[in-house]
């Protein structure tokens, strides 16, 4: 993982600290495949300084540890070592591992972290020239089962050989959760913390009354003036499927999956957005209610305690009883 890790360290220790408001800095950087952002108050750029080297160290750690997409990263030897042999794992990754069960089971089934053989089947990234047959569907669904893998503490054993894990859905999330903890455990009393999308806050900005966070129209693939506020101590996850998707015969075919059908979700809905007071939680529950679409996805949601959210389904925005969306200042710009 060094070499791995020594890049990522590289990458993160070129992104530039300005302060843009008295007090406030910003830093745009590149991370976990994302366009991401800290956006924080300090007292002086030493302290500003000090909380982004110890965020960036933990996230260059985070990223070597569970990208798929990095040979020497832990899931990548869990992946291939699966149907051959146990791998012992990081304390954080079993945290991650309990978090994937409780998506399994919160969907029904409908979301498993066991499910990358259909995601490469049906990989948005590159060309359809047709879809994936019956065959191959089923063949890859035979890897598929969150269930049959083996677990103790601190290792883990996929039973089949071909069978792979991937933390999309809950890794993201999981990191900003923890990087505003660590913004917490730094004296950082006011941050926003901007993963790809996926927000936790804490404090207030500067001109106060809330954190705002534009919302896309999936609709349009682009953002309007209407947003939500988030409140102290609060994080927003977004889930769709009309930016990592694909066209065939006039059809999109999105990136979130049905692992009970191996086919992308096709029930109307578009987008799901949902305010949590963890991001976790704000994450599996919007890639949830993607897979169970509509009004039921809806009543999903408000029977969950402490959350809200709104679901784009079939040309209509439905929102729980707790949702409200704010029409953003005009000045307002979410970059």
């Amino acid at each position: 993982m060094s070499a791995s890790l020594d890049m990522l360290r590289q990458r993160l220790s070129k992104s530039l600290i300005e302060e843009i408001d008295d007090g406030f800095f910003e830093v745009p950087f590149f991370a976990l495949g994302s366009e991401c952002e800290l956006y924080f108050s300090a007292v002086n750029f030493e302290v500003a300084q000090a909380f982004c080297s110890r965020a960036f160290e933990w996230l260059a750690n985070f990223e070597a540890r569970h990208s798929r997409f990095l040979p020497d990263s832990e899931i990548s030897r869990i992946n291939a070592n699966a149907g051959i042999q146990w791998t012992e794992i990081h304390p954080e990754t079993d945290v991650l591992l309990d978090l994937c069960g409780h998506s399994h089971f919160v969907s029904e089934g409908a979301f498993d972290a066991t499910s990358l053989p259909l995601s490469r089947l049906w990989d948005w990234k590159r060309k359809h020239d047709g879809l994936p047959t019956d065959g191959e569907i089923a063949e890859a669904r035979q890897l598929v089962g969150w269930k049959t893998i083996e677990r103790t503490p601190g290792r883990i054993f996929l039973p089949k050989k071909g069978m792979m894990l991937d933390f999309g859905g809950v890794g993201k999330e999981f990191a900003v959760d923890c990087l505003k903890q660590l913004a917490t455990a730094c004296g950082i009393q006011h941050v926003m913390v901007d993963l790809g999308g996926d927000i936790a806050v804490q404090g207030e900005p500067p001109e106060g009354g809330g954190w705002y966070v534009g919302l896309e129209d999936p609709l349009e693939n682009e953002k309007s003036h209407c947003g939500i506020r988030l409140k102290d101590r609060a994080a927003v996850a977004t889930s769709g499927d009309y930016r990592r998707c694909f066209q065939h015969d006039g059809r999109t075919y999105g990136h979130i999956l049905d692992c009970r059908t191996g086919w992308p979700v096709a029930n109307g809905t578009r987008a799901v957005t949902v305010i949590a007071s963890r991001c976790t939680e704000a994450g599996l529950l919007a890639t949830s209610a993607m897979i169970i679409g509509g009004s039921d996805a809806v009543t999903m949601l408000e029977r969950t305690p402490g959350v809200q959210g709104c679901v784009w389904s079939n040309g209509r925005i439905l929102e729980t009883r707790g949702f409200r969306r704010s029409v953003l200042p005009k000045d307002w710009e979410d970059e």
